[in-house]
């Protein structure tokens, strides 16, 4: 009997040890999803920060290349007008095959 009685105090002990193991994982668990959750958002508001200054890059570039044009315009004025000429015609003949 003292058999038995010290098998099933083990077996409580061990449900007990188990279950509080099964807990401390569910802890650690919720502090891992935790963090990755911050990490998640943290690269969300830095890609949204990413993507709000591509209007503006995008804005300043578009101006550098109008102000280059104007002055390859400026300083060579005929080669602009051929070369303008020569991509409408291009494109006319392009349009009126179809």
């Amino acid at each position: 009997m003292a058999n038995t009685e010290t098998i099933t105090e083990d077996m409580k002990k061990l449900g007990k040890d188990a279950g509080d193991a099964v807990q401390e994982a569910q802890v650690d668990a919720m502090d891992k999803s935790g963090e990755l959750s911050k990490k998640c958002m943290a690269f969300l508001d830095s890609a949204i920060a990413a993507a709000k200054e591509v209007p503006s890059a995008t804005a300043a570039r578009t101006k550098e290349m109008a102000a280059s044009t104007d002055d390859y315009v400026r300083q060579n004025p005929w080669r602009a007008v051929t070369i303008s000429a020569g991509i409408g015609l291009l494109l006319g003949v392009l349009v009126s095959r179809r």
